[in-house]
Order: structure tokens, then sequence, then C-alpha cells
């Protein structure tokens, strides 16, 4: 009789995408997902926010409300099974000394994964050029708030780490523009960075008025800086410093300062803020 030898015949994972900023999404093999149940997709996200990994209490607890008990251990497993079963891997999520995580594959196939790569890179490489399309690829990662969709401690505290990655790029990037006289593009990063975050610091929204003031008119960036003071009214209770409402008073007057040697963060390049007149 002769022996037949049968070959396992390796399957590969199915392709993920992970999108969770602006319109999040979850695309297996081309498509998006349907979800089973809330839980799951709310497991997912979770974890995804915490990529270090967490314990069952801690999870139930943080996500849940609930405490670990047989029947809330039981949702949890309920949960962890649909979630591996809509992702097509039974290792999406492992297990390592008692936390539970994200394989690596599936935090990589995220778009925020991207985002910080490319900073991180961005902060490592000497090359100007090359620092910029980094950064032009980090921002291109970032369109829109982390999980809109979602509440909670667990994801304001992501969504506050993801805002200042997007915030971090878009300033080093108006910098670099600022250096090669880009204004126009140097003026477009500064307001994404605002837009994603209008507590970016006032010498931020200085250089974001001079920068207006030189492409587009004093018209442009004193709308900028009502809207800035309208805003620190409202949501702070505050009032723009003396030497922003100062130089406010020199844009309306005429004065087109450049950005690029005007309000320069301390240890940025660029050189010293001319003395007011």
């Amino acid at each position: 009789m002769t022996a037949t030898t049968r070959t396992a015949v390796h399957t590969p994972p199915p392709a993920l995408l992970l999108r969770s900023l602006g319109q999040p999404d979850v695309i297996v093999d081309g498509r998006s997902v349907t979800w089973p149940a809330h839980s799951a997709e709310e497991l997912l996200w979770f974890l995804h926010a915490n990529p270090q990994g967490v314990h069952r209490h801690e999870l139930l607890d943080a996500l849940w409300g609930l405490e670990d008990s047989p029947a809330s251990a039981n949702r949890f497993r309920v949960a962890l099974h649909r979630l591996r079963s809509v992702l097509g891997r039974p290792d999406a999520v492992i297990e390592d000394r008692g936390r539970y995580l994200l394989h690596p594959d599936v935090v990589a196939a995220s778009d925020t994964a991207a985002l910080h790569h490319a900073l991180v890179a961005s902060r490592v490489s000497g090359n100007v050029q090359e620092r910029e399309a980094l950064l032009r690829q980090a921002v291109a990662s970032a369109q829109g708030e982390y999980l809109p969709h979602l509440t909670g401690e667990w994801v304001e505290a992501a969504r506050s780490a993801h805002r200042a990655a997007i915030v971090e790029a878009n300033l080093t990037l108006s910098l670099l523009h600022c250096e090669a006289r880009e204004c126009p593009l140097a003026a477009q990063a500064l307001l994404r960075a605002a837009a994603a975050d209008p507590l970016i610091g006032e010498d931020q929204h200085q250089r974001l008025m001079a920068c207006l003031a030189t492409t587009r008119g004093k018209y442009a960036a004193i709308e900028h800086y009502r809207r800035y003071r309208a805003f620190l009214a409202a949501e702070v209770g505050d009032t723009p410093m003396p030497d922003t409402v100062a130089f406010a008073e020199r844009l309306k007057a005429g004065e087109q300062p450049c950005a690029s040697t005007a309000f320069v963060p301390e240890g940025q390049p660029g050189t010293p803020p001319p003395a007011a007149s």
C-alpha cells in the first residue's frame, strides 16, 4: 500500500485595515465588516486604545463598568470570540501574562500606527526633504477625530494623545515650510494644527496671524485673531496676551511680518521676533 503524504496548506490571514480617525471602519479583505454585537466592536477599539494590553478586570471596569464575576467574564469571552471571528484571525487578540492585547499585525494595520510611525521617523531623520515627506505622510494618515462615535474616559485619553501627534506633525511641517519660504503651505499646516487643538499656544496663533497676513492679507489675519479671542472668552474665560493684542493692532495698521522670522518658539529654527514698534 502506498502511503499518502498530506501537506497542510498555509492560508494567509486576511488583509486588515483599521480606520479609527474620522469615519471609523474595519475592513477585512476589502470589505467593511458588520458587527454581530456592539460589545465586540467596543472591545476592538478599547484594545486598540491600549496597545500595551490590559488585564480582564481592568477591561471590564473601564469598558463596561462591571466587576470581574462569572457573568461578566462570560460576556467578555463572547465578545472576544465575536471579535476574532469578525477579523478572521483566531490570534487577533492574544494573552500575555494575564494581559489581553491586539496582535501586532492588527495594530500595524491601523491608521494611527501609520501616523505615529511617520512622526517618530521624522524626529530622527536628518534630511529635510525626508522629514517633510514623512510629516506629510503623518498628516495624510490623520483624517479627523479619533473614534468620534465612542465616549468614555478611556477613549478621551487616547483621543488626546493622537490629537497631540497630529498637532506636532503640522507644527513641525509649518516650520519646515517657513524655512523654505513656502508661506501658503506653512499657513495651511498651522491652520490644521489650530483646527485640531485651538489651544496650541499663543505663539503659534501669532505665527498663524503672520502667515495669514503674508498670504491672504491683513483681513484674514484679523479675522483669525477675532475668532481666537472669542474662543478664549467662551471656552477658557481669558483674553489674549498683551503682545498678541499689540501684534493684531500692528497688522491692522498694515504691518506684514514674515512668519519665518517672527514668533518662532524657543529652541526652534529661526530668529527672535522683531521688537514692537
